[in-house]
């Protein structure tokens, strides 16, 4: 009879639910906070896109506005200096460098980790838009294209440099002076 009454006891005991709902919420919370962690971070990853975006269009219209002719009086490179004490001459013509040093300008959350491609070749590829090279000398003469493409080093998992995502954008302008 005591034998029974025992398993009666274990018994009822299984089917009552008393510290159910503590394991629930331990199980639980880990992966709320997980799924949480990953919308936050896949939202900080489109800023950043959209950002390198950005910063390519503002490179592209940069060197623009600074062609071979953007200076009429003073033949003078812009020759800025590295952020974050960014400077620069007005009325100057921009070389690689400028554009480099002007999207970094810019704030980025870290402007160390978005690049420009600063091949003379590929900046300044010499082209009219539509692919002629006829009066593209010098090559950033007003009427060529200029190209900037800017890329971005995202970290998807904070502090493991092996998770890097590389956001790319290329603006692509007409040289206006």
């Amino acid at each position: 009879m005591k034998r029974l009454m025992d398993m009666l006891k274990q018994f009822r005991l299984a089917r009552e639910e008393h510290g159910s709902a503590l394991v629930e919420f331990a199980v639980t919370v880990p992966l709320l906070i997980f799924l949480l962690f990953a919308v936050l971070q896949g939202m900080f990853a489109m800023y950043l896109y959209h950002y390198t975006a950005w910063a390519a269009q503002e490179g592209a219209r940069f060197a623009m506005v600074r062609g071979a002719t953007a200076s009429e009086n003073v033949t003078s490179y812009c020759g800025t200096s590295a952020p974050p004490n960014f400077t620069m001459a007005y009325d100057c013509e921009a070389q690689n460098n400028d554009i480099q040093n002007y999207v970094q300008s810019l704030g980025a959350i870290n402007s160390s980790n978005l690049t420009i491609n600063t091949s003379k070749t590929y900046i300044w590829p010499g082209t009219n838009p539509d692919g002629t090279t006829t009066g593209c000398a010098p090559i950033n003469s007003k009427g060529c294209m200029v190209r900037v493409t800017a890329t971005y080093s995202f970290n998807v998992i904070p502090f493991l440099p092996f998770s890097a995502l590389r956001m790319s954008a290329t603006s692509e302008k007409v040289i206006a002076q």
